[in-house]
């Protein structure tokens, strides 16, 4: 993850050329099943031309004459099958692709980048963007085969009567035209309905993730549902409707023009003194090309949808594709991480534009711009000058008021977030953009907003050791409401403070060296929290762990090492007279 593209460097590349530059010699075969199955789409034509036409019918009709048409039909049958089939296979190849790539590049794109975009924008991406490129790789077909059987036949007209192609032409060209002015529209309309569409996302988020809150308070419900869903409902409604309106205007537009065109051809044919039997056969081919053509054009804005959603997904800057995950290459032998001057700032605070920078890790000791205003204007950061050496089998407590920083530090020290300023270091090595990945695989956590992966994983990917999880099963108390098969949890719908100690379940099968855990004991019952504090640490520390564990439960200071204090984005280790004041009263501590 070493490269990444800012947003100034990112360019948006067109559908066409990223098909073009990854997909060129199965593009190129496509393209040559489409010349063979327009050299027998013409070869059908003339052979109407010259048998059915231009003799007299009742002179050359044979039974060997339909036998031959009947083998063209077949051929150009079988043709056709495959030349749609391989585009549209290209197409399906394209889009999984794209949506493995996709999905890789979230996972290795930064948390803070990922908090950033929200998971409307990502999950809009995710369904409605790729579902848009694949129904444009669905009619592209219809397009290259339109194009391509188009040149085909038009060389054919014009080896017939180059003037009456030449009329033709300008009437098909003014009529596509024409119909390009009303696709333009159709594009326009169809950005604005992928913004809308990013709205709507978020409002389904609201109501699915805010239910319960939505039904303790109708009034909210209502006002969400009326001022914000059926607005922008509304709003998707009314475009959709005016991009429609412009495509079908465009389809009906052709389609007539086509017919026309029929009329155009008798009429020049009588003018110009051209033998009927050539008009016949300009007007035979405009049928024959009336359906390809129309739906090449329909498919046209397919194509634009398919690049607008595109654009939506280069819009996101993730990270950098990268095939490969980590692996656990930190030595495992550490001693020491150290946090020296350690400055934190959130995007959107005055003058930073560094903190969700993509996977830059830890600085390097670079100071830009940024930088330094941070430590010109400290009361901007999240953290401050932060200063820490974790020892290896530390149990470490964190206490702090909301807002202190707590959970932002806990982030820092796993390789989630990015100093804005400062440097990492384990045993006296830099953590930086090459090794920050490897570096988080020291790190079990358990945040406040936890998810639970029902698959249980054991050490460095490997299967969970089967002993260690029955047995944590017994001490988490959770025997009797879970089950392990085939190293999956049985369930996960259990409380909150239940859902904790899988979580804990799961971090400990795991089996990495750091186990950090943000407020874990918050959700727990008197009896269990005991339990967690004069029991669980304990077992854990002898199975070899350090242990940094963010707390309020001053009745438990005395089971850490080392208690830490967290005011104002700055960090104090309390010395053991102020140990003592907060196991009294931690409140006090923190004001």
């Amino acid at each position: 993850m070493s490269s990444r593209t800012t947003a100034s460097s990112r360019m948006t590349a067109s559908l066409y050329h990223m098909i073009w530059a990854n997909y060129r010699l199965p593009f190129l075969k496509v393209i040559l099943l489409n010349l063979v199955n327009a050299a027998v789409s013409v070869g059908i034509i003339a052979y109407i031309n010259h048998t059915f036409i231009s003799q007299s019918v009742f002179d050359t009709l044979s039974w060997l004459s339909l036998a031959q048409f009947s083998l063209l039909v077949l051929l150009l049958l079988v043709t056709t099958f495959l030349s749609q089939y391989a585009l549209t296979r290209l197409g399906h190849r394209f889009v999984y692709e794209l949506r493995t790539k996709l999905v890789k590049q979230i996972i290795d794109t930064t948390v803070p980048q990922i908090d950033h975009l929200g998971s409307a924008r990502l999950l809009a991406s995710l369904s409605s963007d790729i579902q848009s490129i694949t129904v444009a790789f669905v009619r592209m077909p219809e397009l290259v085969q339109g194009i391509i059987l188009s040149v085909g036949v038009g060389l054919y007209l014009g080896w017939l009567s180059l003037p009456l192609l030449f009329i033709v032409m300008f009437w098909i060209v003014m009529t596509i035209w024409i119909s390009t002015i009303l696709v333009k529209h159709v594009y326009t309309h169809l950005t604005e309905l992928r913004e809308i569409n990013d709205a709507l996302y978020q409002d389904y988020q609201s109501i699915i993730e805010g239910r319960k809150e939505l039904a303790l308070n109708q009034h909210r419900a209502e006002k969400l549902y009326t001022d914000d869903f059926l607005a922008h409902a509304k709003s998707y409604e009314k475009t959709v409707t005016k991009s429609d309106t412009f495509h079908l205007s465009a389809v009906n537009w052709s389609n007539i023009m086509m017919f026309a065109s029929i009329g155009i051809v008798f009429a020049v044919a009588n003018y110009l003194d051209i033998p009927m039997g050539v008009a016949t056969t300009f007007s035979l081919t405009i049928l024959f090309m009336q359906s390809p053509l129309l739906h090449a054009v329909g498919a046209y804005p397919t194509l634009q949808t398919a690049q607008v959603a595109l654009e939506k997904i280069q819009s996101l800057e993730l990270a950098e594709h990268q095939p490969s995950f980590a692996t656990d290459t930190v030595a495992q032998d550490w001693q020491s991480i150290t946090l020296n001057n350690i400055n934190y700032r959130y995007v959107g605070s005055s003058n930073s534009n560094s903190s969700h920078a993509p996977d830059t890790a830890v600085n390097d000791n670079v100071q830009n711009s940024d930088n330094s205003d941070n430590n010109q204007n400290p009361a901007n950061n999240i953290l401050k000058s932060v200063n820490l050496t974790l020892q290896r089998g530390d149990v470490v407590f964190l206490i702090g008021a909301n807002g202190s920083g707590k959970s932002t530090l806990a982030k820092i020290i796993t390789g989630i977030f990015t100093p804005t300023t400062g440097t990492v270091q384990v045993d006296g090595q830099s953590v930086n953009s090459e090794n920050n990945a490897d570096f988080r695989q020291l790190f079990s956590a358990i945040f406040s907003d936890q998810h639970l992966f029902k698959q249980l994983i054991g050490i460095q990917g490997n299967e969970p050791d089967a002993a260690l999880v029955s047995d944590w099963l017994y001490k988490l108390n959770l025997q009797e409401k879970v089950s392990v098969s085939d190293h999956k949890l049985s369930t996960d719908k259990l409380s909150q403070g239940q859902r904790k100690r899988l979580a804990m379940l799961i971090a400990v099968a795991e089996q990495k060296d750091i186990l950090l855990l943000d407020e874990w004991a918050a959700d727990q019952d008197p009896a269990f929290r005991r339990v967690f504090y004069q029991t669980l640490i304990p077992e854990l520390k002898a199975m070899g762990k350090t242990l940094f564990i963010i707390s309020h439960d001053d009745g438990y200071f005395e089971h850490a090492d080392r208690l830490l204090l967290m005011k104002e984005g700055r960090l104090i280790e309390l010395n053991a007279e102020e140990r003592q004041r907060a196991s009294k009263d931690a409140i006090a501590m923190l004001k």
